[in-house]
């Protein structure tokens, strides 16, 4: 056994027990170990077993042996909870008369499990340090991933037609690596330390080369709207701006010649695009087909694919990705059920956005971070997954999570206002809260700011 597994095994047992009597300690073990991938990364040596529904399973212990404690959380995260909630509900209806029984159980068996941590972490990650923690567990289990990769390349070089990571093809691993690439871009730019920022950055930098390397083109869209929202929300200070000025030189030196031709295939006239882009917007129409014909509870979770080739002639065989997240999940589950899944995207992203115009001005450090999260995050994901699908991908979640917990940690702080308790005189008059706050002054603060947004 190698030092590596045996740490491994260490940590599964510290998220463990941990998780018994501090249950957020079981959301944070388990998102590090959902994003890190520890059975794909040490396969050779670490011995096959269901880690992550231990981990899930001893959470879900600590939570009910808690009393169920948990935070009162803000509309905007109520009504995400909900979405999601309807998500899984209308997807277990729609598994019922699903037209591949044994794939659609496989989905079930994962997103249950997704669902149901992601609902104790927004309960339970109830204060700044926790969320910090979570935001860091992420980012560093991310880092690993992209070190391995780059590492990976340079010693052997990577074939994309053949690439496997944590069982993903190229396309869906980099999606993967979208959300917690937020996470990096946001500690970069707000770590109270020099050494933190310095650390985020490195992970950055590397999350990067790694979707180039991976040369997945839509991901590449997704992460330049990732940056070009985070540059829009972040907050504006010599600091923050010469970082992305660094960013930007990084990326054009590691950027090379079969990077720019693959990213600007995305861009070709019709005509001129390889048959993998256009093939894009004919599996799209043919998921819109499937939707019109489908629309309550669809074909049954993780197998429109198998519908494609009624609509699409171009399809040779049976099945037929659809490569596109919001097509996967509307022919799968149904309309409604795809709008309980946006409504936890969107309703943590609306409740983060009226923060952002109305309070950026006095955000406590971790609050810069949690906004810029979700608000770069997101819109990043979503982009990403117009050009292939990752239904069953964690780190989407868990960045939600982020924002949800995140909300509800500042509208229930004795020095914050709720945007849902402020009364209409407040609004007009826009009282500021103690800038001294505990969390803020445990966080650090920037005194360099030239602008806001």
């Amino acid at each position: 056994m190698t030092a590596g597994t045996l740490a491994i095994l260490m940590l599964f047992a510290f998220i463990t027990v941990s998780a018994l009597t501090q249950t957020w300690k079981g959301c944070a073990g388990y998102g590090l170990w959902a994003v890190l991938c520890p059975t794909w990364n040490w396969r050779w040596s670490l011995p096959s077993f269901g880690y992550q529904k231990y981990i899930a399973g001893a959470t879900l212990l600590g939570f009910l042996l808690s009393g169920m404690r948990r935070q009162k959380l803000t509309r905007s995260g109520t009504i995400a909870i909900l979405g999601l909630c309807t998500y899984l509900v209308l997807s277990f209806a729609a598994a019922q008369q699903s037209i591949n029984p044994v794939k659609t159980a496989q989905f079930m068996d994962v997103t249950w499990k997704m669902v149901l941590m992601t609902v104790i972490a927004c309960w339970t990650i109830d204060d700044a340090r926790k969320l910090v923690i979570f935001c860091w567990a992420l980012c560093i289990a991310q880092g690993w991933n992209a070190v391995n990769i780059n590492q990976l390349y340079y010693q052997y070089g990577i074939n994309v037609n053949y690439f496997t990571w944590n069982y993903l093809d190229n396309n869906v691993y980099s999606i993967s690596s979208v959300p917690p690439m937020a996470v990096s871009f946001a500690l970069m730019l707000y770590a109270p330390r020099r050494w933190m920022m310095c650390l985020a950055s490195v992970i950055f930098i590397l999350q990067m080369h790694q979707l180039m390397i991976l040369q997945s083109r839509g991901t590449m869209i997704g992460a330049i709207a990732l940056v070009l929202f985070g540059v829009f929300f972040m907050t504006k200070t010599k600091r923050t701006i010469g970082l992305i000025g660094g960013g930007v030189l990084a990326a054009a030196v590691l950027a090379g010649p079969s990077v720019v031709k693959e990213f600007s295939s995305a861009f070709a006239e019709e005509g001129e695009r390889d048959s993998s882009a256009d093939s894009r917007f004919k599996l799209w129409s043919a998921g819109a087909k499937i939707m019109k014909d489908y629309p309550l509870l669809g074909v049954g979770p993780w197998t429109g694919e198998r519908y494609v080739y009624r609509y699409y002639d171009g399809v040779t065989g049976k099945s037929k990705a659809l490569h596109n997240l919001f097509f996967e999940v509307g022919t799968g589950s149904g309309i409604p059920a795809l709008i309980g899944y946006l409504a936890y995207f969107l309703a943590p992203f609306l409740g983060h956005f009226y923060l952002w115009r109305r309070h950026r001005g006095r955000f406590p450090e971790w609050m810069r971070i949690c906004n810029l999260v979700v608000l770069a995050g997101i819109p990043g994901y979503f982009v990403a997954s117009m050009f292939s699908s990752g239904a069953l991908i964690e780190s989407p979640y868990l960045v939600v999570a982020i924002g949800i917990a995140s909300l509800a940690v500042y509208a229930n702080s004795p020095q914050n206002a709720s945007p849902a308790q402020e009364t209409r005189e407040d609004r007009r008059s826009e009282a500021t809260p103690d800038p001294d706050s505990a969390t803020g002054a445990a966080l650090g603060s920037h005194d360099d700011v030239v602008h806001a947004g």
